[in-house]
């Protein structure tokens, strides 16, 4: 490693004594690790502190009443507080993520880091300085509810990232799918096309409007739901359908849509794990009447829980907005137009989401990455496979890293991996075989086979080359 890259590294695990409490949280948060070394003017180790302990002196009010670090590190052993004695650079004890290096003077040299010593998620949060500085403005504003300047940038960013004219935040992305069903009329009696393999949400909206869901089997390569599907369920009862963008993999959009309008059907684009998402070269949601998106803590955007309607139609645009607030008229206070719903979202959660948005590229760099890694550790591992390359119009991108396995092995690798604290999710149950959708349920055998065989790997700033490399382990364990 370079003296540069030496240094940037220990940069990001280091902050002065000198400094506050508030430098320690942004290192905290940045590194993704929850720790920070604390060290002098010369470099000399002092001290770690780590979030869970600045959480504990914000809520007795001790790091508000004095926010320096050297009011918090007094008293304290560098021995005592890291576990060992700094200056004899012991290997890394079970449980320690992070460790220090130092020379025989004391001096920080470098950070060892090691994040298959944690518990690894399937997904987790990247909680930056960003977002922190942004709740803690909406915070000090006062504007905790669903009003605040948040809100608006948050929709007006996003929208535009799309590529749409108009975007209309919600609670989460499956109220934005009930509000995108109810905007467009679809009610008791009309039907809606659905893929078999999709998160339950994807139906429950479409029997929330009282409507008939018509369940369809995705394509085996793009997982998603195909035009050919989508002609073979068609009836005259038809008032929409709802492609699912799976997993970051585009659905066959552009003829759906354009079939779509030949026959006068609504195209509602669920777009929940598919930011940034292409085909033919246009980001996915521009493509429908009404595209939604969801904004849960796993997803590439995140603001814990939230979601987006995005469309070009300000008629639209106004319904699902009136509709989202209790059905009020947005120019006569607790005038009710119709029934509504309070399906908001806060100021907070914006301001979580728009400084996601900002480093939106990164996030998806950081996830092709992994998968590209993930492919090298996992390649030549019999009955492993990855997601089938497709034609050159589909432009995925990595939401979560996919693989699949023989169906007999998955339940095995899943637990081999929770018995190693690494967390590894199957792919989502077929819906025709779930209890409550038994009555619309149809032979799919391309989603029951994926929903038998795929799994979803760690995705996130979690995951370094000793997590794969354990991964790995598991799969040879189990595999070979």
């Amino acid at each position: 490693m370079s003296y540069l890259a030496a240094n940037a590294k220990q940069a990001q695990f280091t902050c002065k004594r000198s400094e506050n409490v508030f430098v320690a949280i942004e290192k905290c948060l940045d590194n993704g690790l929850g720790i920070c070394f604390v060290v002098d003017d010369d470099r000399r180790l002092v001290s770690k502190i780590t979030l869970d302990e600045i959480r504990g002196a914000i809520l007795d009010g001790s790091a508000i009443k004095d926010t320096s670090l050297e009011r918090h590190l007094l008293g304290r052993d560098a021995a005592v507080q890291l576990g060992f004695n700094p200056l004899r650079n012991d290997p890394s004890p079970d449980g320690e993520m992070v460790m220090p290096v130092v020379d025989g003077d004391g001096r920080l040299t470098d950070v060892l880091v090691d994040r298959s010593k944690q518990f690894v998620q399937v997904a987790k949060p990247d909680l930056s300085h960003r977002e922190f500085r942004a709740v803690l403005d909406a915070f000090v504003s006062s504007w905790i509810s669903s009003k605040g300047t948040y809100i608006p940038k948050f929709e007006e960013e996003f929208a535009s990232f799309v590529g749409m004219s108009r975007g209309v935040a919600v609670s989460n992305g499956t109220v934005a799918l009930h509000l995108a069903l109810l905007a467009l009329g679809v009610g008791p009696g009309d039907e809606v096309i659905v893929p078999d393999l999709t998160f339950a949400a994807t139906i429950n909206a479409v029997i929330y409007c009282g409507a008939i869901p018509i369940i369809v089997d995705v394509d085996e390569k793009t997982w998603t739901m195909s035009l050919a599907q989508v002609e073979r369920a068609r009836t005259p009862r038809t008032k929409a359908i709802i492609p699912v963008h799976l997993y970051g993999r585009p659905a066959e959009i552009g003829p759906i849509t354009a079939f779509a309008k030949q026959h006068g059907i609504y195209v509602v684009e669920d777009c929940a794990e598919a930011h940034g998402t292409r085909y033919a070269g246009r980001t996915v949601g521009q493509f429908g009447d009404i595209s939604c998106f969801s904004f849960y803590a796993n997803k590439i955007v995140t603001t814990g829980e939230g979601g987006m309607c995005l469309t070009d139609s300000a008629a639209l645009a106004t319904t699902i907005a009136t509709l989202r607030d209790h059905g009020m008229a947005p120019d006569r206070s607790f005038w009710h137009e119709r029934v509504g719903y309070n399906y908001r979202m806060t100021n907070l959660q914006a301001a979580i989401g728009q400084s996601q948005l900002w480093r939106i590229d990164q996030t998806l760099a950081r996830n092709k990455h992994l998968e590209e890694r993930y492919h090298e550790h996992l390649r030549d591992i019999p009955g492993v496979t990855f997601p089938p390359p497709l034609a050159e119009e589909y432009e995925s991108v990595v939401w979560l890293v996919c693989v699949q396995v023989p169906a007999q092995a998955r339940s095995r690798l899943i637990e081999a991996g929770r018995a190693a604290q690494i967390e590894m999710r199957p792919f989502f149950h077929s819906l025709s075989a779930l209890p409550p959708y038994e009555k619309y349920a149809r032979p799919c055998p391309n989603s029951v086979a994926l929903s038998q065989t795929g799994i979803n790997l760690p995705t996130s700033t979690a995951v370094d080359v000793h997590v794969m490399e354990k991964i790995a382990a598991i799969f040879r364990d189990v595999l070979c």
